[in-house]
């Protein structure tokens, strides 16, 4: 089962990457919420491949596709700012947009270092645009 999705669009240099924001469970018409898990994919303008991010539960998964922990922080997946975030962290891990080929990795993974951008640029004064 999946959540309406839009597609958006967010301007980085001279590239256009396309971003939607989803929430997933496993099983069809009988839905198995331990498999609960929020997805943000990008993929850059006029490229195939496609980077997906899942969150899966734990830490947590909050409401209107907000990820964290209370212990760690808080990002909501439909701020603009929060997928810069995330799009830096993938880039500087190694994510090639221009690759045909999908990629889904753990969301998790890229959180502490989106959490720490977005937490700089909010103490910078530049508050939440992307």
């Amino acid at each position: 089962m999946a959540r309406s999705r839009s597609t958006r669009r967010l301007v980085v240099g001279d590239d256009t990457y396309l971003w939607s924001v989803g929430h997933l469970h496993e099983g069809g018409k009988q839905p198995d919420y331990s498999t609960c898990r929020e997805t943000l994919s990008l993929r850059r303008e006029g490229s195939r491949g496609r980077l997906l991010l899942a969150f899966l539960q734990p830490p947590a998964i909050g409401p209107m596709s907000t990820v964290g922990a209370p212990d760690r922080g808080w990002l909501n997946l439909h701020e603009p700012g929060v997928v810069r975030a995330f799009l830096d962290a993938a880039l500087a891990q190694g994510w090639d947009p221009g690759a045909v080929k999908g990629q889904e990795i753990d969301g998790w993974t890229l959180f502490p270092e989106a959490l720490h951008a977005r937490r700089a640029k909010s103490d910078s004064g530049t508050g939440t645009q992307g």
